[in-house]
């Protein structure tokens, strides 16, 4: 009777349960991943980069006043003997200030400015006594220019910023949930090695206990010799089993460590706790890949690229012809021996230009330009279809394992169920001695595949369920 009892002890201690330790949840680990990890520090600064770029090109969009100062000195060597004004030897010293306010026409592409300006020029004449100076003042001016009408930089350059900065919103919101999924992969990787470890450890413990039992038995001629080497090479290999175990134990241990940062590596971590399983989402295949597409920073960068393509194939587009440019300005201006004199009796003028470049012979230049331009376009808007495949393909897939996952998932809990129940029978009827150390061994070693098959199940499902959110961005269970 004592025999059976101690016997029943051992194998009652392999079911499932708590191990008494505090655990270590998902979210401290993701929390602390997020916190610690290099690649979250490098996308918030990346993206603090490109949000400060994008502001800089917005504040350029708005008008600009700047004040433009030019000091200038030339000096004019000519033929003495000659008795033109201009022809003669002098030196000018000038300088000129200019302020001028600015801004961007953004419905037609060119630019609009006004503004004042003064000009100081300063004679050394070496046949003149004195030293003439003069003062030019203007002090209003409007003015418009564009440099190729009908063509607008400005709304394709917006198109591109604006694209560029979404793309990188999300491009530091992806990298912070792959830091989570990774985290969420490396945390339920330890936790399958720490429950096979304790499994492992448990199968050492039953079968030191079963040989045990049969050399006690053997002595007094109740088992045979070929039982007990039966148990003791069963025994060998639950000491063998254990050292893979605590080998791949100790690498999942260590990888999680590394990527939370801790040093040195823990002799042992509390044993982690699995979350509840979430319920099933009721998304389709097609739903999460236009999910996966909206919220791919892949998919929204090469968007961006494809809109650059076609600014420039417009561009090519427009120069292929007649390139027409403008430069309107209207004011007023005087000029005088003093200062004062300069902004007296100021005169209206206005200045018109028109800049027109014909191709006459470019052998083809500007064509080939444009032909390039609309082949690299075809070949971006490829390429965003191909981002778009394989973003689909991915989403689907994933979401067709989890699926999957969790058809396995509920399966296999019902066979480790039964499995357990079947152990706990084989067990009474061997020692009630109604069945052999095979009919035990058997029961047993499917109770521990039922429940390897589980755990790894178990990791499968976790790791497409955090993929899944890394492509779709839905932060709630699904």
């Amino acid at each position: 009777m004592h025999l059976r009892l101690y016997l029943l002890t051992g194998l009652t201690s392999l079911c499932l349960g708590s191990w008494g330790q505090t655990p270590l949840t998902l979210d401290d680990v993701i929390r602390l991943a997020q916190d610690s990890a290099i690649t979250a520090f490098q996308s918030r600064q990346e993206y603090q980069s490109r949000q400060a770029a994008y502001e800089a090109f917005e504040a350029l969009r708005k008008p600009q006043l700047s004040l433009k100062l030019v000091p200038n000195y030339s000096r004019i060597i000519s033929d003495p003997s000659r008795d033109y004004v201009y022809l003669r030897n002098y030196d000018i010293l000038s300088t000129s200030a200019q302020l001028r306010l600015t801004q961007k026409v953004l419905p037609f592409g060119g630019e609009a400015y006004v503004g004042t300006q003064a000009i100081w020029s300063e004679f050394f004449r070496e046949e003149a006594s004195g030293h003439p100076r003069q003062f030019v003042a203007s002090p209003i001016l409007i003015g418009y220019s564009h440099t190729l009408l009908g063509y607008n930089p400005y709304r394709w350059e917006k198109r591109v910023e604006d694209q560029r900065i979404v793309a990188a919103r999300r491009q530091h919101e992806y990298n912070l949930r792959r830091i989570a999924e990774e985290a969420a992969v490396r945390y339920f990787q330890l936790a399958r090695q720490q429950r096979i470890l304790q499994m492992r450890l448990e199968e050492l413990q039953l079968n030191d206990t079963l040989l045990a039992i049969a050399r006690e038995k053997a002595s007094i001629a109740i088992v045979t010799l070929a039982e007990l080497h039966s148990i003791e090479i069963q025994q060998q290999n639950a000491a063998n089993m254990l050292a893979v175990a605590q080998r791949d134990e100790l690498k999942a241990r260590t990888e999680l460590a590394s990527l939370l940062r801790i040093h040195p590596i823990p002799e042992e971590l509390p044993l982690l706790t699995i979350p509840d399983t979430p319920p099933a989402a009721s998304y389709t295949l097609a739903e999460v890949a236009e999910l996966a597409k909206n919220n791919s920073p892949a998919y929204q960068q090469q968007l961006a690229e494809l809109t650059e393509a076609r600014h420039q194939e417009n561009k090519t587009q427009k120069e292929r012809g007649v390139n027409i440019g403008v430069d309107l300005n209207l004011g007023l201006q005087q000029a005088g021996n003093t200062f004062g004199n300069a902004y007296k009796n100021q005169q209206l003028y206005a200045i018109g230009a028109v800049q027109l470049t014909i191709p006459l012979m470019d052998h083809g230049a500007a064509k080939k330009r444009h032909a390039a331009a609309g082949s690299w376009v075809e070949r971006q808007e490829s390429a965003l279809h191909e981002v778009e495949r394989l973003l689909a393909e991915d989403a689907t897939v994933t979401l067709q394992r989890l699926q999957s996952s969790r058809s396995l998932l509920s399966t296999t809990l019902k066979t480790l169920a039964l499995a357990e129940e079947t152990l706990q029978e084989t067990a009474e009827n061997y020692a009630n001695g109604l069945c052999d150390i095979n009919t035990f061994t058997l029961g047993q070693s499917r109770w521990s595949t039922a429940y390897s098959n589980y755990l790894s199940v178990m990791e499968d499902f976790w790791t497409n369920h955090y993929h899944l959110q890394t492509l779709i961005n839905y932060e709630q269970e699904y």
